[in-house]
């Protein structure tokens, strides 16, 4: 008995079954995709930091709390926060909310690649060990979430005697993409997956790609637009070159004006709470390759500075007259992470020296 032609009919049951449910899960991709995506913890598109870096209902994105683990940067390190979420000793009970210095910054002030005990805020609470210190900082913040994050901080009941805002050379570029919509920041540029037919299938195939990239090639680093020692890398061009691309519709004036407002905004509440204000700044690789030691970045935040900050911390100086002893190359390869534009440990160790000789001498 011939039974091809039950096989064929069964061949094509199966088919048209496997194409309707591609077909439906296509669809809920399309229409609920970014919906489902929005919950997907930030970190887990990366497996080297899975739980670390979590989404935040109003200012983006925040540490988990209470974690202790490994994260990856040129090498594994140890990572812990404390129960709010601060970076911080492993163990702390996060008891204390009341410190006479909090740090604000980005990934700098975090302390990207190293240990807490490593980092400049980590090196300066270990140096100044009558002081009571606080890390705030996290990777990718700008003045917007700077001034979001204080408010959530001081609404927990954290009281500072003082603010030290670490302002990075990427905060522009950052201040440019965040927008604050329906009380929270959303960042315009770099969240593609609205822009996407199906993101879950991009998220997936992006997933299996980058598992498979760790398997065979543990050393893989994902390339940017331009190696970030190059003229053109726009993230931290714009303090010696004026042009606006990277830097969304409002560009990098706009940027600029946009962050003044902010850090505004933040000085005012500080004022209210009786805080003092400070603000630092240093140079990225780019700035001493390219950049003046009376940098943009410099000139900006010093006359933020003028009348209201209890002191305006400049590292250019410092990170310029080693420049000019020996050689740019040298200070790069000294003092940053390979083909990085963050400090490593020795470089921390330079930011902290600078920060304690100022606040000693006030």
């Amino acid at each position: 008995m011939n039974m091809s032609w039950i096989k064929s009919e069964r061949t094509k049951e199966v088919l048209i079954i496997a194409a309707m449910s591609i077909g439906l899960l296509l669809l809920i991709d399309g229409f609920l995709g970014y919906s489902i995506l929005k919950h997907v913890p930030i970190d887990s598109r990366n497996s080297a930091e899975r739980g670390i870096r979590i989404k935040h209902p109003v200012y983006h994105h925040t540490l988990a709390a209470s974690y202790d683990g490994y994260a990856r940067g040129q090498s594994e390190y140890r990572f812990c926060t404390n129960p709010d979420g601060l970076k911080s000793k492993c163990g702390d009970s996060g008891d204390n909310k009341t410190y006479d210095i909090g740090f604000l910054g980005d990934s700098f002030t975090e302390g990207l690649g190293l240990p807490y005990e490593q980092t400049f805020v980590g090196l300066i609470a270990e140096q100044m060990p009558e002081k009571k210190i606080a890390n705030l900082g996290v990777m990718s913040y700008s003045p917007t979430i700077y001034y979001l994050r204080l408010i959530d901080f001081l609404d927990k009941g954290y009281t500072f005697k003082e603010l030290v805002v670490y302002i990075d050379i990427s905060d522009i570029q950052d201040e440019a993409n965040y927008t604050i919509v329906d009380g929270r920041v959303v960042d315009t540029i770099k969240n593609i997956q609205k822009q996407q037919m199906f993101p879950l299938l991009n998220f997936g195939l992006k997933g299996l790609r980058d598992r498979l990239r760790t398997i065979f090639f543990p050393d893989f680093r994902p390339e940017v637009e331009e190696p970030v020692y190059s003229r053109n890398f726009r993230r931290g061009a714009w303090t010696f070159d004026p042009g606006d691309e990277g830097y969304g519709k409002v560009g990098v004036k706009g940027a600029i004006d946009k962050s003044l407002v902010m850090m505004e905004r933040l000085y005012e509440l500080c004022q209210k709470r009786g805080i003092k204000v400070s603000v630092a700044v240093y140079p990225w690789p780019g700035q001493i390759l390219y950049d003046v030691e009376e940098s943009r970045q410099v000139k900006i935040w010093r006359e933020f500075c003028a009348g209201k900050c209890a002191n305006f911390y400049n590292s250019f100086p410092t990170f310029f007259g080693l420049a000019k002893s020996s050689s740019k190359e040298a200070v790069i390869s000294n003092y940053y992470f390979k083909d990085d534009m963050h400090f490593n440990e020795i470089g921390n160790k330079l930011i902290a020296s600078d920060f304690i000789k100022g606040y000693k001498s006030r």
